[in-house]
């Protein structure tokens, strides 16, 4: 994975992550060309557990895990410590996202690390923050949906709180914390010195939600549920046609106009009612009743070329398969293929932006659990008789 030409080539990541944000993270530190070394427990990463699989390798665990070596290290054991404290002495950057405290209770925290690498990045992700009342539970993706008002949000307005489909706090956790990471890797070119990176699924709820916070805080405003419509505009939601589901997204004054064009009630557009977006969220569902039985009563692809002959904003609610054979992500070169001798060819998301000047680099496979233990090991300077020893002990597991 490493190149010259990568922007990130030359950066070791020590990855201590599991699961989702933490992985995706170092993913994408990995697709811009750092190295990226995955340290985990006996047991392995849970994502390891997660199905599919096939020839004992999850296609989640791949998907988050390609490009990188895997050792197998007890940090309970004395030892095990001391060898991530080796690992680390000539990295840049640490990833975790073990429970609060955990970490300094391996003696591993970021005071300690920063005392053996001052120029470590200590990229720190957590559910709630490292500190506040909620410092040490336990987090996970929908739990944070729950707790931040995401999930209170989330569904039909006569129905219950609904979990988004996407793990969206994770990933973008993940994201977020490589940008910051990324920012003290910069930094660190003036000053010297690492940073400590705190990320979580918390504050990035709320940032997510920065409009609604806003509405909030100057007006007292809550966000009501309004399933796949826009508590802002309307009409913008999905509706049913006769054969499946559209969504139209008519965001401004203009792509109402055409909206009710492309439907044939052009008598809507000068309705006292419905004559700007203030007016049809104040009356939002008189529309609705009108507009919800006109859509229903075509057909998808009729409407899609009405609606595209007006320049009205719509696109058929896909599954993913759809989508992959649309042709748009192809042409966006998203995805990253690579081949593992075991499980064979497989495609992953690659990185979700383009840089002129670097290409996404073809992926290695995902590692089994502990598969670079003894190289890694070597690299450090223990001999043969050591990493035997160590392997014996269980301080480490190798393949």
């Amino acid at each position: 994975m490493e190149s010259q030409a990568a922007p990130l080539a030359g950066i070791r990541v020590i990855d201590l992550s599991r699961v989702l944000a933490g992985p995706y993270c170092a993913l994408l530190l990995s697709f811009l060309g750092a190295e990226v070394i995955k340290v985990e427990d006996h047991k392995g990463d849970e994502g390891r557990q997660w199905p599919p699989h096939r020839e004992g390798m999850g296609a989640t665990f791949m998907g988050l895990n390609a490009n990188k070596r895997s050792i197998a290290v007890d940090l309970k054991h004395p030892q095990g410590a001391e060898i991530v404290k080796d690992l680390v002495r000539d990295a840049d950057v640490l990833v975790e996202n073990f429970k609060t405290g955990d970490m300094e209770r391996f003696g591993l925290g970021y005071e300690t690390l920063r005392q053996i690498n001052p120029r470590l990045v200590y990229t720190s992700i957590s559910a709630f923050g490292r500190v506040g009342p909620r410092a040490k539970d336990l987090g996970y993706e929908a739990l944070v949906q729950a707790y931040s008002g995401v999930m209170n949000m989330t569904g039909e307005a006569d129905g219950g709180p609904v979990r988004c489909g996407v793990s969206f706090l994770d990933t973008s956790t993940g994201a977020f914390s490589a940008l910051a990471t990324v920012t003290a890797l910069y930094r660190r070119r003036e000053t010297g010195q690492g940073a400590r990176v705190d990320a979580s699924l918390l504050q990035t709820s709320w940032g997510l939600m920065s409009n609604h916070v806003s509405n909030y805080f100057q007006h007292g405003t809550l966000t009501r549920r309004h399933g796949t419509a826009h508590p802002q505009v309307v009409p913008y939601q999905a509706f049913r046609t006769r054969d499946g589901f559209i969504f139209i997204a008519t965001g401004n004054q203009n792509l109402w106009e055409r909206f009710c064009k492309a439907l044939q009630r052009r008598d809507l557009i000068n309705d006292e009612r419905f004559i700007d977006n203030m007016a049809r969220v104040a009356h939002r569902q008189e529309i609705l009743d009108i507009v919800i039985p006109t859509i229903a009563a075509w057909d998808t692809e009729p409407l899609m070329h009405a609606l595209r002959a007006e320049g009205v904003p719509f696109s058929r609610v896909n599954d993913l398969q759809q989508v992959a054979e649309d042709g748009q992500i192809d042409a966006l070169e998203i995805m990253a293929e690579g081949e593992d001798p075991t499980y064979g060819g497989f495609r992953i998301s690659g990185l979700p932006f383009k840089l002129t000047g670097h290409s996404i680099p073809v992926p290695t496979r995902a590692p089994r659990l502990g598969e670079h233990t003894r190289e890694l090991l070597a690299r450090l300077g223990y001999d043969q008789a050591r990493i035997d020893e160590l392997l014996a002990g269980e301080v480490v597991l190798g393949a």
